[in-house]
């Protein structure tokens, strides 16, 4: 997510110390840079209080563009709301916040009303940003489940410029169609070009841990996981959960080390807390998968019904009825009355976590997660750890010899 095309020359962190650099111009140099989130909202703050900046068209996309991916929605969604409605004939700001509404509604899952301000966008906008939207169109597209219309439109843009924003989409467009080895080389390439133009955060592009996917399908295991322990690192940096959070579910999936579903597990949570519905449903529904794979039938049970709920919390039709879809499969039993809370002791304790580790975790009192676990043994009739293995998760049997 850029405010306007990458760009060589003032983008990096150095930007925040030349002395004509306005607040707009060091929020977004902190953004790309991807550190110091609480200096560069404070930064966008500052320039959309500034009567210098919140008239520039270009600061002021700039600033909510530094806000949203600070995770910083509601702000970011109101001041776009007001753009444009003095002053702006041109339509110059007006467009900026159309952009900036459109982010903030595909952040929260809202496709539809994302996908209807991008549609207004359309050609009218101001040309410097057409690759911007373009490309932003395009990865909407492909998260509505309509890869051929996203392929229609970056046939339609064409092939110069190609900044690494539309570089980036082309690669997710590849992706979709299966085509790894293309994909992986957009990918790289776009990452290339981010890196050149200073930007580092992964908030902006999902370029790495995309790469790490296609890698992956290529067999290059080593380099899929480099990639997606080096976008967690960054995100980590920056520090905002939803990124924080998709970029752990990648490490979990690519680098997991034994330890998927307890990653997973966090950055469903973590998701969650960003009001990223889709990627929390998305990191549960594939919880839920892994769970099954192993024969823990209750708990994929309880991702897979989380996952439908958030889906269907959107509007998200398709990809509830996925979920939905994965429930029916289940046995047909109800699951054990067990509270979240209980639930989740119950899952750290199955990961072999020792009652101190599992305090620690959840912040609760040892004393505490004694209690807990006893209410779990008790609803279900099992003596200890190794009797809840059998008795909650509900291991198939082996097939005959």
């Amino acid at each position: 997510m850029s405010s306007r095309p990458s760009r060589t020359g003032n983008s990096g962190p150095a930007a925040q110390q030349l002395p004509g650099s306005c607040p707009a111009q060091r929020a977004i140099a902190l953004a790309r840079a991807g550190r110091e989130p609480a200096a560069a909202v404070h930064q966008a703050e500052l320039a959309l209080a500034d009567p210098g900046c919140a008239r520039g068209p270009d600061c002021v996309l700039d600033a909510l563009t530094c806000l949203v991916l600070a995770g910083e929605l509601a702000t970011a969604d109101r001041v776009a709301a007001r753009l444009g409605h003095h002053d702006d004939p041109a339509g110059e700001l007006r467009d900026r916040g159309a952009l900036i509404r459109a982010r903030t509604a595909w952040w929260r899952g809202d496709l539809d009303t994302a996908w209807e301000l991008y549609a207004r966008l359309g050609d009218r906008a101001d040309p410097a940003l057409r690759p911007v939207i373009v490309a932003e169109t395009v990865e909407l597209l492909v998260s509505r489940g309509q890869p051929a219309a996203a392929y229609a439109v970056l046939v339609a843009y064409g092939e110069v410029p190609m900044p690494p924003e539309l570089r980036s989409a082309r690669g997710l467009v590849a992706m979709v169609a299966g085509d790894f080895r293309v994909a992986l080389a957009e990918h790289l390439t776009a990452g290339r070009q981010f890196t050149a133009d200073g930007v580092v955060n992964p908030a902006i592009s999902r370029w790495r841990r995309r790469a790490a996917c296609c890698a992956r399908a290529c067999g290059d295991a080593e380099l899929a996981a480099e990639l997606a322990r080096k976008d967690h690192e960054d995100a980590l940096a920056w520090g905002e959960p939803k990124v924080v959070g998709e970029a752990l579910a990648a490490v979990a999936v690519l680098a997991g080390d034994g330890h998927e579903i307890e990653l997973l597990g966090e950055a469903a949570e973590l998701l969650e807390v960003a009001e990223a519905a889709i990627e929390a449903g998305e990191t549960r529904y594939e919880l839920g998968c892994r769970l099954l794979r192993i024969g823990h039938e209750a708990f994929a049970r309880v991702q897979f019904t989380k996952a439908a709920a958030g889906f269907r919390g959107v509007g998200n039709r398709h990809r509830a009825a996925r979920a939905e879809e994965a429930l029916r499969g289940l046995d047909p039993r109800p699951g054990p009355a067990l509270t979240p809370i209980e639930l989740k002791v119950a899952f750290l304790a199955l990961a072999n976590y020792r009652n101190q580790d599992i305090a620690a975790k959840q912040f609760l009192a040892v004393r505490t997660v004694e209690f807990h676990l006893s209410q779990v043994y008790r609803k279900l009739g099992v003596r200890g750890r190794d009797e809840l293995r059998f008795h909650l998760l509900e291991p198939e049997p082996a097939p005959a010899e």
